[in-house]
């Protein structure tokens, strides 16, 4: 299906810079954008179990993205908060 878009300038250029930084067509990123709302859509009529599985089929997307493992002491609490003392 060819759908056209009418999109202010400044979403379109934060798609387009979206699918240079992950190396992939306008158009794909797009649908790929479209398809997650749907997927949020679908997700509110999920059974638990479905939710699970859905949830657990998110987080193993996330593998393939580069991204790095934090340590134990880049997450301490002392670290996030600092100086503010929470």
């Amino acid at each position: 299906m060819t759908i056209r878009l009418h999109l202010p300038p400044s979403i379109e250029r934060s798609l387009l810079a979206e699918a240079t930084a992950k190396g992939l067509p306008l158009e794909v990123l797009v649908g790929e954008v479209l398809l997650a709302h749907q997927r949020e859509i679908e997700s509110a009529e999920l059974s638990p179990e479905e939710w699970v599985r859905e949830f657990k089929a998110w987080t193993r997307s996330h593998l393939k993205e580069d991204l790095p493992i934090l340590s134990d002491i880049a997450i301490s609490r002392d670290v996030i908060y600092g100086q503010r003392g929470l």
